[in-house]
């Protein structure tokens, strides 16, 4: 029999809590954002929201979740890259409140422009 070394590589898990402060929740866009950010590491991410758990690398489950701006929720991180993935996933722009009032001030300007460019052309 042949025995072969085993490796064994030191699993982490990290807990955070976020909240959601892009304006309109979590819609397709951002659960995109947010799973293709997930995907980029090995560890398993699980999202626990309103009492219940999901999966983090399928969008439809993030779209199930129903979060919106102002919720907060638990973020799970469980594998050999887990403080990394949570560190990453966490600077998303979604959960800063200042990169999603900037978005927002940016897009009420555009908007606004776009009015003003209207009304000036009638």
């Amino acid at each position: 029999m042949i025995s072969l070394p085993q490796v064994r590589t030191e699993l982490e898990r990290v807990t955070r809590e976020l909240t959601l402060f892009n304006a309109h929740g979590l819609h397709a866009r951002p659960a995109a954002e947010f799973v293709n950010c997930v995907l980029l590491f090995e560890s398993r991410v699980t999202l626990h929201a309103k009492g219940k758990q999901y999966p983090a690398d399928r969008i439809l489950e993030i779209l199930l979740a129903g979060l919106h701006c102002g919720d907060t929720f638990a973020l799970e991180v469980e594998g050999p890259d887990a403080e990394q993935a949570a560190a990453r996933i966490a600077s998303l722009p979604m959960f800063r409140r200042e990169q999603s009032d900037t978005r927002m001030r940016s897009r009420r300007q555009r908007r606004e422009a776009l009015i003003r460019r209207e009304s000036c052309s009638l």
